[in-house]
């Protein structure tokens, strides 16, 4: 049995024509396999025309008898959903703001996975080291990795006074050496 698209009204043969104008090859590919059915090409002619399976043709075409035109734009995937909305992105940046040595860490400086650690007890959601690292920079911050130097090293007085805290002319607040 052959399977043919329905019959386009003058609204919707604009619709897939504007579609077949696409500059996504999906959406294109999908109003042109429309198009052709419309003018009672068989779905084994539109395999060698369109290049898609008969099972993804077939499909097509019973989704556009059904649901119309709008069954033709590529769909975007859903994807996953993120891990921390804008809220908890401000509380994981307010942690930054606070020395790890407040929530026990021996450090001066955070790391991810202490971030990702003290985070999940303060009740945000459960996350690596490297989405807290994503979720500081969607928040507009680089995270950095803390500079260290030895008192063996020949610059190691120019380097503490460039680094000495305090130092005028800075553009931004820090929010720590971590990050």
């Amino acid at each position: 049995m052959c399977i043919y698209a329905r019959p386009l009204t003058d609204a919707e043969r604009q619709q897939v024509e504007a579609f077949s104008r696409s500059g996504d090859a999906v959406t294109y590919r999908h109003a042109r396999v429309i198009l052709l059915s419309a003018q009672r090409k068989r779905v084994s002619q539109l395999v060698r025309e369109v290049g898609l399976t008969d099972r993804r043709i077939r499909d097509l075409i019973h989704a556009f008898n059904e649901h119309g035109s709008a069954s033709l734009p590529r769909k975007k995937a859903p994807g996953r959903r993120p891990r921390c909305d804008g809220e908890a992105r401000t509380a994981l940046v307010e942690l930054l703001r606070r020395l790890p040595t407040d929530f026990g860490i021996e450090s001066a400086f955070w790391t991810g996975e202490d971030l990702a650690q003290v985070a999940q007890a303060q009740g945000l959601p459960p996350m690596s080291a490297r989405t807290a690292r994503r979720e500081i920079a969607r928040a507009g911050y680089r995270w950095q990795q803390a500079k260290r130097w030895s008192q063996k090293e020949p610059a190691y007085e120019r380097k503490k006074a460039r680094r000495a805290p305090g130092r005028a002319g800075r553009q931004r607040p820090e929010l720590g050496a971590g990050v």
